[in-house]
Protein backbone atom coordinates (compact mmCIF):
# COMPACT_ATOMS: atom_id res chain seq x y z
CA UNK A 1 0.00 0.00 0.00
CA UNK A 2 2.86 2.34 0.85
CA UNK A 3 4.55 1.67 -2.50
CA UNK A 4 1.26 2.34 -4.29
CA UNK A 5 0.86 5.71 -2.53
CA UNK A 6 4.44 6.65 -3.44
CA UNK A 7 3.76 5.79 -7.09
CA UNK A 8 0.59 7.90 -7.13
CA UNK A 9 2.49 10.76 -5.51
CA UNK A 10 5.24 10.58 -8.16
CA UNK A 11 2.68 10.61 -10.96
CA UNK A 12 0.94 13.65 -9.48
CA UNK A 13 4.30 15.39 -8.94
CA UNK A 14 5.27 14.69 -12.55
CA UNK A 15 2.00 16.15 -13.79
CA UNK A 16 2.54 19.24 -11.69
CA UNK A 17 5.98 19.69 -13.24
CA UNK A 18 4.49 19.36 -16.72
CA UNK A 19 1.85 21.97 -15.94
CA UNK A 20 4.61 24.29 -14.70
CA UNK A 21 6.64 23.61 -17.86
CA UNK A 22 3.70 24.59 -20.02
CA UNK A 23 2.14 27.42 -18.01
CA UNK A 24 -1.43 28.32 -18.85
CA UNK A 25 -0.46 31.98 -19.23
CA UNK A 26 2.88 33.20 -20.55
CA UNK A 27 4.60 36.29 -21.86
CA UNK A 28 6.60 36.02 -25.07
CA UNK A 29 9.10 38.42 -26.56
CA UNK A 30 8.26 39.13 -30.20
CA UNK A 31 9.72 40.82 -33.27
CA UNK A 32 8.19 44.34 -33.38
CA UNK A 33 8.75 44.56 -37.15
CA UNK A 34 6.28 41.69 -37.63
CA UNK A 35 3.83 42.46 -34.82
CA UNK A 36 0.65 44.24 -35.98
CA UNK A 37 1.05 46.91 -33.30
CA UNK A 38 4.85 46.93 -33.13
CA UNK A 39 4.88 45.18 -29.75
CA UNK A 40 8.03 43.57 -28.36
CA UNK A 41 6.20 41.48 -25.76
CA UNK A 42 2.74 39.90 -25.73
CA UNK A 43 0.59 38.08 -23.17
CA UNK A 44 -0.69 34.65 -24.20
CA UNK A 45 -2.68 31.69 -22.93
CA UNK A 46 -2.22 28.01 -23.66
CA UNK A 47 -5.04 26.76 -25.92
CA UNK A 48 -3.82 23.33 -27.05
CA UNK A 49 -1.32 20.64 -26.08
CA UNK A 50 -0.51 17.72 -28.40
CA UNK A 51 2.20 15.09 -28.63
CA UNK A 52 4.41 17.60 -30.43
CA UNK A 53 3.08 21.06 -29.60
CA UNK A 54 2.25 23.62 -26.99
CA UNK A 55 0.09 26.15 -28.80
CA UNK A 56 -0.41 29.57 -27.24
CA UNK A 57 -2.64 32.39 -28.48
CA UNK A 58 -2.36 36.11 -27.85
CA UNK A 59 -4.88 36.76 -25.05
CA UNK A 60 -6.43 40.00 -26.26
CA UNK A 61 -7.05 38.36 -29.65
CA UNK A 62 -8.23 34.95 -28.49
CA UNK A 63 -10.59 36.19 -25.78
CA UNK A 64 -12.50 38.30 -28.31
CA UNK A 65 -13.33 35.30 -30.46
CA UNK A 66 -16.89 33.97 -30.52
CA UNK A 67 -17.37 30.40 -29.21
CA UNK A 68 -18.01 29.17 -32.74
CA UNK A 69 -14.73 30.77 -33.92
CA UNK A 70 -12.84 29.12 -31.08
CA UNK A 71 -14.29 25.77 -32.06
CA UNK A 72 -13.38 26.37 -35.71
CA UNK A 73 -9.84 27.30 -34.69
CA UNK A 74 -9.55 24.20 -32.53
CA UNK A 75 -10.68 21.98 -35.42
CA UNK A 76 -8.11 23.53 -37.74
CA UNK A 77 -5.32 23.15 -35.17
CA UNK A 78 -6.25 19.48 -34.73
CA UNK A 79 -5.93 18.91 -38.48
CA UNK A 80 -2.70 20.91 -38.80
CA UNK A 81 -0.90 19.29 -35.88
CA UNK A 82 -2.03 15.78 -36.84
CA UNK A 83 -0.69 16.07 -40.42
CA UNK A 84 2.49 17.77 -39.23
CA UNK A 85 3.25 15.23 -36.50
CA UNK A 86 2.59 12.06 -38.49
CA UNK A 87 3.50 13.08 -42.05
CA UNK A 88 5.71 16.13 -42.38
CA UNK A 89 7.83 15.93 -39.21
CA UNK A 90 9.25 12.43 -39.87
CA UNK A 91 9.81 13.26 -43.55
CA UNK A 92 11.80 16.48 -43.06
CA UNK A 93 13.76 15.31 -39.98
CA UNK A 94 14.79 12.08 -41.67
CA UNK A 95 16.15 14.10 -44.63
CA UNK A 96 17.75 16.99 -42.74
CA UNK A 97 17.91 16.65 -38.95
CA UNK A 98 15.81 17.40 -35.87
CA UNK A 99 15.19 20.81 -34.37
CA UNK A 100 16.71 22.09 -31.12
CA UNK A 101 14.67 20.89 -28.11
CA UNK A 102 13.00 24.13 -27.06
CA UNK A 103 11.19 23.31 -23.82
CA UNK A 104 12.04 22.91 -20.14
CA UNK A 105 13.49 19.65 -18.77
CA UNK A 106 14.05 18.36 -22.32
CA UNK A 107 10.34 18.56 -23.12
CA UNK A 108 10.24 17.58 -26.82
CA UNK A 109 7.20 19.69 -27.67
CA UNK A 110 7.47 22.61 -30.05
CA UNK A 111 6.13 26.00 -28.96
CA UNK A 112 3.81 27.76 -31.40
CA UNK A 113 2.41 31.22 -30.65
CA UNK A 114 -0.60 32.62 -32.52
CA UNK A 115 0.13 36.33 -32.67
CA UNK A 116 -1.50 39.36 -34.27
CA UNK A 117 1.03 39.69 -37.10
CA UNK A 118 0.98 42.07 -40.06
CA UNK A 119 -1.30 40.83 -42.86
CA UNK A 120 1.49 40.27 -45.38
CA UNK A 121 3.47 37.97 -43.05
CA UNK A 122 2.42 34.39 -42.37
CA UNK A 123 4.84 33.83 -39.51
CA UNK A 124 8.41 34.01 -38.30
CA UNK A 125 10.86 32.17 -36.09
CA UNK A 126 12.70 33.64 -33.16
CA UNK A 127 15.53 31.98 -31.26
CA UNK A 128 16.98 32.93 -27.90
CA UNK A 129 20.15 34.03 -29.71
CA UNK A 130 18.23 36.87 -31.37
CA UNK A 131 17.15 38.41 -28.05
CA UNK A 132 19.10 41.17 -26.27
CA UNK A 133 20.78 39.82 -23.15
CA UNK A 134 18.60 42.07 -20.99
CA UNK A 135 15.51 40.26 -22.32
CA UNK A 136 16.71 36.70 -21.72
CA UNK A 137 15.27 36.08 -18.28
CA UNK A 138 14.82 32.30 -18.14
CA UNK A 139 15.42 29.10 -20.06
CA UNK A 140 11.80 28.95 -21.25
CA UNK A 141 12.63 31.41 -24.03
CA UNK A 142 13.92 28.89 -26.53
CA UNK A 143 13.21 28.57 -30.24
CA UNK A 144 9.63 29.52 -30.97
CA UNK A 145 7.40 29.61 -34.04
CA UNK A 146 5.08 32.61 -34.30
CA UNK A 147 2.15 32.27 -36.71
CA UNK A 148 -0.31 34.87 -37.95
CA UNK A 149 -3.35 34.28 -35.74
CA UNK A 150 -5.90 35.74 -38.18
CA UNK A 151 -4.42 33.79 -41.09
CA UNK A 152 -4.66 30.50 -39.17
CA UNK A 153 -8.30 31.23 -38.33
CA UNK A 154 -9.41 32.38 -41.79
CA UNK A 155 -7.26 30.35 -44.21
CA UNK A 156 -7.51 26.66 -44.99
CA UNK A 157 -5.55 24.25 -42.80
CA UNK A 158 -3.18 23.45 -45.70
CA UNK A 159 -2.12 27.11 -45.95
CA UNK A 160 -1.31 27.26 -42.23
CA UNK A 161 0.48 23.93 -42.54
CA UNK A 162 2.74 25.49 -45.18
CA UNK A 163 3.68 28.36 -42.86
CA UNK A 164 4.27 25.95 -39.99
CA UNK A 165 6.49 23.72 -42.15
CA UNK A 166 8.40 26.75 -43.46
CA UNK A 167 9.12 28.12 -39.99
CA UNK A 168 9.89 24.69 -38.54
CA UNK A 169 12.66 24.30 -41.12
CA UNK A 170 14.06 27.61 -39.92
CA UNK A 171 14.37 26.02 -36.44
CA UNK A 172 16.43 23.20 -37.94
CA UNK A 173 18.58 25.67 -39.87
CA UNK A 174 19.17 27.77 -36.74
CA UNK A 175 20.41 24.66 -34.96
CA UNK A 176 22.85 23.60 -37.69
CA UNK A 177 23.88 27.01 -39.10
CA UNK A 178 23.14 29.89 -36.67
CA UNK A 179 24.89 32.39 -38.98
CA UNK A 180 23.49 31.22 -42.31
CA UNK A 181 22.72 33.90 -44.90
CA UNK A 182 19.02 34.71 -45.08
CA UNK A 183 18.43 33.71 -48.71
CA UNK A 184 20.03 30.27 -48.20
CA UNK A 185 17.87 29.69 -45.11
CA UNK A 186 14.77 30.73 -47.08
CA UNK A 187 15.77 28.40 -49.91
CA UNK A 188 15.82 25.47 -47.46
CA UNK A 189 12.49 26.47 -45.89
CA UNK A 190 10.77 26.88 -49.26
CA UNK A 191 12.14 23.50 -50.32
CA UNK A 192 10.69 21.83 -47.22
CA UNK A 193 7.28 23.27 -48.08
CA UNK A 194 7.40 21.41 -51.42
CA UNK A 195 7.49 18.13 -49.47
CA UNK A 196 3.98 18.71 -48.09
CA UNK A 197 2.42 17.90 -51.48
CA UNK A 198 -1.13 18.76 -50.33
CA UNK A 199 -4.07 20.53 -51.96
CA UNK A 200 -2.38 23.91 -51.38
CA UNK A 201 0.81 22.96 -53.27
CA UNK A 202 -0.41 23.83 -56.80
CA UNK A 203 -1.76 27.18 -55.56
CA UNK A 204 1.51 27.93 -53.77
CA UNK A 205 3.54 27.09 -56.88
CA UNK A 206 1.38 29.37 -59.02
CA UNK A 207 1.56 32.14 -56.42
CA UNK A 208 5.35 31.97 -56.26
CA UNK A 209 5.55 31.94 -60.07
CA UNK A 210 3.44 35.11 -60.20
CA UNK A 211 5.75 36.73 -57.63
CA UNK A 212 8.76 35.72 -59.72
CA UNK A 213 7.28 36.75 -63.08
CA UNK A 214 7.79 40.56 -62.96
CA UNK A 215 11.57 40.19 -62.41
CA UNK A 216 13.69 41.02 -65.48
CA UNK A 217 17.00 40.72 -63.68
CA UNK A 218 18.02 38.42 -60.88
CA UNK A 219 20.77 38.75 -58.27
CA UNK A 220 21.15 35.30 -56.73
CA UNK A 221 22.98 36.58 -53.65
CA UNK A 222 20.59 39.43 -52.73
CA UNK A 223 17.68 39.23 -50.26
CA UNK A 224 15.28 42.14 -49.70
CA UNK A 225 12.36 40.22 -48.15
CA UNK A 226 10.08 40.96 -51.10
CA UNK A 227 7.54 38.64 -52.66
CA UNK A 228 9.85 38.32 -55.66
CA UNK A 229 12.58 37.00 -53.35
CA UNK A 230 10.30 34.23 -52.09
CA UNK A 231 9.25 33.52 -55.68
CA UNK A 232 12.90 33.19 -56.68
CA UNK A 233 13.96 30.80 -53.90
CA UNK A 234 10.80 28.69 -54.24
CA UNK A 235 11.29 28.17 -57.98
CA UNK A 236 15.00 27.54 -57.45
CA UNK A 237 14.17 24.97 -54.76
CA UNK A 238 11.83 23.18 -57.20
CA UNK A 239 14.46 23.35 -59.93
CA UNK A 240 17.19 21.97 -57.63
CA UNK A 241 14.89 19.20 -56.46
CA UNK A 242 14.03 18.21 -60.05
CA UNK A 243 17.62 18.34 -61.27
CA UNK A 244 19.46 16.73 -58.34
CA UNK A 245 16.87 15.14 -55.95
CA UNK A 246 16.12 16.12 -52.36
CA UNK A 247 19.53 15.06 -51.05
CA UNK A 248 21.17 18.25 -52.34
CA UNK A 249 19.39 20.29 -49.64
CA UNK A 250 20.96 18.17 -46.93
CA UNK A 251 24.36 18.88 -48.48
CA UNK A 252 23.58 22.61 -48.55
CA UNK A 253 22.56 22.57 -44.89
CA UNK A 254 25.63 20.62 -43.74
CA UNK A 255 28.11 22.42 -45.97
CA UNK A 256 31.09 24.07 -44.26
CA UNK A 257 29.89 27.43 -45.68
CA UNK A 258 27.06 29.70 -44.51
CA UNK A 259 26.44 31.59 -47.73
CA UNK A 260 26.15 31.08 -51.48
CA UNK A 261 29.28 28.91 -51.30
CA UNK A 262 27.18 26.29 -49.48
CA UNK A 263 25.27 25.82 -52.72
CA UNK A 264 28.54 25.81 -54.65
CA UNK A 265 29.89 22.98 -52.46
CA UNK A 266 26.72 20.92 -52.89
CA UNK A 267 26.81 21.38 -56.68
CA UNK A 268 30.54 20.64 -56.89
CA UNK A 269 29.88 17.33 -55.13
CA UNK A 270 27.70 16.48 -58.14
CA UNK A 271 30.27 17.63 -60.69
CA UNK A 272 28.36 20.83 -61.54
CA UNK A 273 29.89 24.31 -61.67
CA UNK A 274 27.80 26.92 -59.86
CA UNK A 275 28.02 29.36 -62.79
CA UNK A 276 26.73 26.69 -65.17
CA UNK A 277 23.89 25.94 -62.75
CA UNK A 278 22.81 29.58 -62.44
CA UNK A 279 23.05 30.08 -66.20
CA UNK A 280 20.94 26.96 -66.81
CA UNK A 281 18.38 28.22 -64.28
CA UNK A 282 18.22 31.58 -66.06
CA UNK A 283 17.71 29.81 -69.40
CA UNK A 284 15.04 27.49 -67.93
CA UNK A 285 12.94 30.46 -66.85
CA UNK A 286 12.74 31.69 -70.46
CA UNK A 287 13.06 28.56 -72.59
CA UNK A 288 11.26 26.08 -70.27
CA UNK A 289 11.39 23.30 -72.84
CA UNK A 290 12.33 19.78 -71.72
CA UNK A 291 12.57 18.61 -75.34
CA UNK A 292 15.69 20.79 -75.76
CA UNK A 293 17.29 19.57 -72.53
CA UNK A 294 15.93 18.68 -69.09
CA UNK A 295 18.25 21.24 -67.51
CA UNK A 296 16.38 23.98 -69.39
CA UNK A 297 12.88 23.34 -68.01
CA UNK A 298 10.60 22.73 -65.05
CA UNK A 299 9.01 19.30 -64.80
CA UNK A 300 6.27 20.50 -62.43
CA UNK A 301 2.96 20.53 -64.32
CA UNK A 302 1.97 23.81 -62.67
CA UNK A 303 4.92 25.52 -64.38
CA UNK A 304 4.67 23.94 -67.84
CA UNK A 305 3.67 27.25 -69.48
CA UNK A 306 5.74 29.52 -67.24
CA UNK A 307 8.22 32.05 -68.58
CA UNK A 308 9.47 35.12 -66.78
CA UNK A 309 9.33 38.78 -67.79
CA UNK A 310 12.10 40.43 -69.83
CA UNK A 311 13.45 43.94 -70.21
CA UNK A 312 12.31 44.74 -73.77
CA UNK A 313 13.84 46.97 -76.46
CA UNK A 314 11.82 47.88 -79.56
CA UNK A 315 13.29 48.58 -82.99
CA UNK A 316 11.52 50.45 -85.83
CA UNK A 317 9.63 48.21 -88.24
CA UNK A 318 10.83 50.03 -91.37
CA UNK A 319 14.11 51.37 -92.68
CA UNK A 320 17.53 51.08 -91.07
CA UNK A 321 18.04 51.72 -87.38
CA UNK A 322 20.73 51.37 -84.74
CA UNK A 323 20.33 51.01 -81.00
CA UNK A 324 23.37 51.25 -78.71
CA UNK A 325 23.07 50.31 -75.02
CA UNK A 326 25.54 50.43 -72.15
CA UNK A 327 24.45 48.41 -69.14
CA UNK A 328 25.83 47.42 -65.74
CA UNK A 329 25.96 44.06 -63.99
CA UNK A 330 27.05 42.80 -60.55
CA UNK A 331 28.55 39.56 -59.32
CA UNK A 332 25.98 36.72 -59.18
CA UNK A 333 23.57 38.70 -61.36
CA UNK A 334 21.74 37.60 -64.51
CA UNK A 335 19.45 39.56 -66.83
CA UNK A 336 16.77 38.71 -69.37
CA UNK A 337 16.79 41.22 -72.24
CA UNK A 338 14.61 41.11 -75.33
CA UNK A 339 14.82 42.77 -78.75
CA UNK A 340 11.66 43.07 -80.85
CA UNK A 341 10.74 44.79 -84.11
CA UNK A 342 13.23 45.30 -86.91
CA UNK A 343 13.04 44.79 -90.63
CA UNK A 344 14.42 41.49 -91.99
CA UNK A 345 18.10 41.73 -91.00
CA UNK A 346 19.31 42.12 -87.40
CA UNK A 347 22.95 42.43 -86.38
CA UNK A 348 23.70 42.20 -82.66
CA UNK A 349 27.20 43.09 -81.46
CA UNK A 350 28.43 42.64 -77.89
CA UNK A 351 31.54 44.32 -76.50
CA UNK A 352 32.80 43.19 -73.10
CA UNK A 353 35.65 44.88 -71.20
CA UNK A 354 38.64 42.64 -70.51
CA UNK A 355 37.94 42.67 -66.75
CA UNK A 356 34.37 41.40 -67.26
CA UNK A 357 34.64 37.65 -66.75
CA UNK A 358 31.76 36.45 -68.92
CA UNK A 359 32.58 33.32 -70.91
CA UNK A 360 29.35 33.00 -72.86
CA UNK A 361 25.99 34.68 -73.31
CA UNK A 362 23.00 32.50 -74.22
CA UNK A 363 20.48 33.86 -76.67
CA UNK A 364 17.04 32.53 -77.57
CA UNK A 365 15.45 33.22 -80.95
CA UNK A 366 11.64 33.01 -80.97
CA UNK A 367 9.76 32.54 -84.24
CA UNK A 368 6.25 33.82 -85.04
CA UNK A 369 4.74 30.51 -83.88
CA UNK A 370 6.40 30.79 -80.47
CA UNK A 371 9.03 28.08 -81.10
CA UNK A 372 12.31 28.85 -79.33
CA UNK A 373 15.87 28.21 -80.53
CA UNK A 374 18.77 28.30 -78.07
CA UNK A 375 22.35 29.25 -78.95
CA UNK A 376 25.38 30.88 -77.30
CA UNK A 377 27.83 33.69 -77.99
CA UNK A 378 31.30 32.47 -76.98
CA UNK A 379 33.61 35.14 -75.47
CA UNK A 380 36.52 32.89 -74.48
CA UNK A 381 38.49 33.75 -77.60
CA UNK A 382 37.51 37.40 -77.95
CA UNK A 383 35.66 40.02 -75.94
CA UNK A 384 33.76 41.17 -79.04
CA UNK A 385 31.11 38.92 -80.59
CA UNK A 386 28.53 39.52 -83.30
CA UNK A 387 25.59 37.55 -84.64
CA UNK A 388 23.54 38.21 -87.78
CA UNK A 389 19.92 37.09 -88.15
CA UNK A 390 17.92 37.11 -91.38
CA UNK A 391 14.10 37.40 -91.55
CA UNK A 392 13.96 39.07 -88.14
CA UNK A 393 10.63 40.80 -87.66
CA UNK A 394 8.89 38.50 -90.13
CA UNK A 395 9.91 34.87 -89.54
CA UNK A 396 11.31 35.63 -86.07
CA UNK A 397 9.42 37.84 -83.63
CA UNK A 398 12.04 38.42 -80.93
CA UNK A 399 15.52 37.69 -79.59
CA UNK A 400 16.26 37.23 -75.88
CA UNK A 401 19.82 37.28 -74.55
CA UNK A 402 20.91 36.52 -71.00
CA UNK A 403 24.15 38.09 -69.70
CA UNK A 404 25.25 36.57 -66.36
CA UNK A 405 28.26 37.41 -64.19
CA UNK A 406 29.46 34.73 -61.81
CA UNK A 407 32.03 33.72 -59.25
CA UNK A 408 35.11 35.21 -60.97
CA UNK A 409 33.88 38.79 -60.49
CA UNK A 410 34.74 41.03 -57.55
CA UNK A 411 32.12 41.39 -54.81
CA UNK A 412 30.48 44.83 -54.72
CA UNK A 413 32.04 46.08 -57.96
CA UNK A 414 29.81 47.40 -60.74
CA UNK A 415 30.83 46.15 -64.20
CA UNK A 416 29.77 47.74 -67.50
CA UNK A 417 29.29 46.22 -70.95
CA UNK A 418 27.73 47.44 -74.19
CA UNK A 419 25.75 46.02 -77.06
CA UNK A 420 24.54 47.37 -80.37
CA UNK A 421 21.54 46.23 -82.39
CA UNK A 422 21.36 47.25 -86.04
CA UNK A 423 18.49 46.52 -88.41
CA UNK A 424 18.32 46.90 -92.17
CA UNK A 425 15.94 45.90 -94.95
CA UNK A 426 16.77 42.96 -97.19
CA UNK A 427 18.29 43.89 -100.58
CA UNK A 428 20.96 42.47 -102.90
CA UNK A 429 23.74 44.58 -101.37
CA UNK A 430 22.82 43.62 -97.81
CA UNK A 431 22.32 39.99 -98.75
CA UNK A 432 25.84 39.80 -100.19
CA UNK A 433 27.24 41.43 -97.07
CA UNK A 434 25.30 39.04 -94.81
CA UNK A 435 26.42 36.07 -96.90
CA UNK A 436 30.04 37.09 -96.43
CA UNK A 437 29.57 37.59 -92.69
CA UNK A 438 27.96 34.19 -92.36
CA UNK A 439 30.84 32.63 -94.27
CA UNK A 440 33.25 34.37 -91.90
CA UNK A 441 31.32 32.96 -88.93
CA UNK A 442 31.47 29.49 -90.48
CA UNK A 443 35.23 29.84 -90.94
CA UNK A 444 35.64 30.84 -87.31
CA UNK A 445 33.64 27.78 -86.25
CA UNK A 446 35.76 25.58 -88.53
CA UNK A 447 38.94 26.91 -86.88
CA UNK A 448 37.50 26.19 -83.45
CA UNK A 449 36.56 22.68 -84.52
CA UNK A 450 40.07 22.16 -85.88
CA UNK A 451 41.55 23.32 -82.55
CA UNK A 452 39.27 20.94 -80.66
CA UNK A 453 40.28 18.10 -82.96
CA UNK A 454 43.95 18.91 -82.34
CA UNK A 455 43.29 18.90 -78.60
CA UNK A 456 41.52 15.55 -78.83
CA UNK A 457 44.37 14.12 -80.87
CA UNK A 458 46.85 15.39 -78.29
CA UNK A 459 44.91 13.80 -75.44
CA UNK A 460 44.57 10.49 -77.27
CA UNK A 461 48.26 10.25 -78.16
CA UNK A 462 49.34 11.64 -74.74
CA UNK A 463 52.05 13.85 -76.18
CA UNK A 464 54.51 15.26 -73.68
CA UNK A 465 54.62 18.68 -75.29
CA UNK A 466 51.87 21.07 -74.15
CA UNK A 467 48.72 21.58 -76.22
CA UNK A 468 48.32 25.27 -77.04
CA UNK A 469 44.93 26.64 -78.03
CA UNK A 470 44.40 30.03 -76.39
CA UNK A 471 45.90 31.77 -73.38
CA UNK A 472 43.61 32.00 -70.36
CA UNK A 473 45.85 33.71 -67.80
CA UNK A 474 48.61 36.30 -67.49
CA UNK A 475 52.27 35.17 -67.64
CA UNK A 476 55.27 36.99 -66.25
CA UNK A 477 59.04 36.83 -65.73
CA UNK A 478 60.18 34.00 -63.45
CA UNK A 479 57.17 31.70 -63.97
CA UNK A 480 57.57 28.01 -64.77
CA UNK A 481 54.53 26.26 -66.28
CA UNK A 482 53.10 24.37 -69.23
CA UNK A 483 51.41 27.57 -70.38
CA UNK A 484 54.81 29.27 -70.57
CA UNK A 485 55.80 26.46 -72.94
CA UNK A 486 52.72 27.34 -75.01
CA UNK A 487 53.82 30.98 -75.07
CA UNK A 488 57.32 30.00 -76.21
CA UNK A 489 55.88 27.79 -78.98
CA UNK A 490 53.66 30.69 -80.06
CA UNK A 491 56.59 33.12 -80.13
CA UNK A 492 58.81 30.62 -81.94
CA UNK A 493 56.18 30.17 -84.66
CA UNK A 494 56.19 33.94 -85.27
CA UNK A 495 59.70 33.65 -86.65
CA UNK A 496 63.31 34.47 -85.73
CA UNK A 497 62.65 38.24 -85.77
CA UNK A 498 60.51 37.74 -82.63
CA UNK A 499 62.16 34.76 -80.90
CA UNK A 500 65.48 33.95 -82.57
CA UNK A 501 66.54 31.49 -79.88
CA UNK A 502 63.32 29.45 -80.20
CA UNK A 503 63.84 27.64 -76.89
CA UNK A 504 60.81 25.81 -75.40
CA UNK A 505 61.70 25.18 -71.75
CA UNK A 506 58.63 26.26 -69.77
CA UNK A 507 60.76 28.86 -67.93
CA UNK A 508 59.85 32.54 -68.45
CA UNK A 509 63.41 33.86 -68.46
CA UNK A 510 65.28 36.79 -70.07
CA UNK A 511 65.05 35.39 -73.61
CA UNK A 512 61.28 34.91 -73.37
CA UNK A 513 60.93 38.38 -71.82
CA UNK A 514 62.73 39.97 -74.78
CA UNK A 515 60.67 37.95 -77.25
CA UNK A 516 57.42 39.17 -75.62
CA UNK A 517 58.74 42.77 -75.76
CA UNK A 518 59.47 42.39 -79.50
CA UNK A 519 55.98 41.04 -80.08
CA UNK A 520 54.40 43.88 -78.07
CA UNK A 521 56.41 46.47 -80.02
CA UNK A 522 55.26 44.88 -83.28
CA UNK A 523 51.62 45.15 -82.15
CA UNK A 524 51.90 48.72 -80.86
CA UNK A 525 51.61 47.68 -77.21
CA UNK A 526 53.83 49.17 -74.49
CA UNK A 527 56.80 46.79 -74.45
CA UNK A 528 56.93 45.76 -70.78
CA UNK A 529 57.54 42.05 -71.39
CA UNK A 530 54.52 41.24 -69.20
CA UNK A 531 52.15 38.89 -71.03
CA UNK A 532 48.98 40.55 -69.70
CA UNK A 533 45.33 40.96 -70.84
CA UNK A 534 45.97 43.14 -73.91
CA UNK A 535 48.87 41.03 -75.15
CA UNK A 536 46.88 37.85 -74.52
CA UNK A 537 43.98 39.23 -76.52
CA UNK A 538 46.26 39.91 -79.50
CA UNK A 539 47.84 36.47 -79.24
CA UNK A 540 44.50 34.68 -78.90
CA UNK A 541 43.14 36.47 -81.95
CA UNK A 542 46.11 35.25 -83.95
CA UNK A 543 45.70 31.70 -82.68
CA UNK A 544 42.06 31.68 -83.81
CA UNK A 545 42.83 32.93 -87.33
Amino acid sequence: MKKKLISIFLIIFSLVLKVQAASFERSFYTEPKYDENGLSIIETQLIKTTNKFYIYAQKDWYQKLEPIQKQELDNKLNEITNIFEYQFYPKITSLLTTEEIPGVDNDPRLIVVLEKIRKEAGGYTRSIDSLPKSMVYNSNEGQIIFLNAEAVLKNSSSVSLYYLAHEFTHLITLKVKPKIEVWVAELLSEFSATLLNNDFSPSLTKKRALQFFPINNLNFNLWQEKGSDYGRVYLMALYLKEQFSEEIFKDILFSSKDNILALEEALKKRGVDIDDFFLNFLIANILNDCSVDKKYCYQDENLKDFTTLTNSYYLPLTGESTMAVTDSILKWEGKWQKIQGGNNILKLKFTLPEELKIKKIPYILIDVNGKKYLNFMDFQGSNVQEITLVDFGSKYQSLIFIPYLGKDALEGRVYYYSWEAKTMPKNSSNEEQIKQELLNQINVLKRKIALLQQQLSYLLTKKQSPYCSTFSRDLSYGMISEEVKCLQIFLKNLGPEIYPEGLVTGYFGPLTLKAVQRYQKQKGIIATGYFGPLTRLMANQELLK
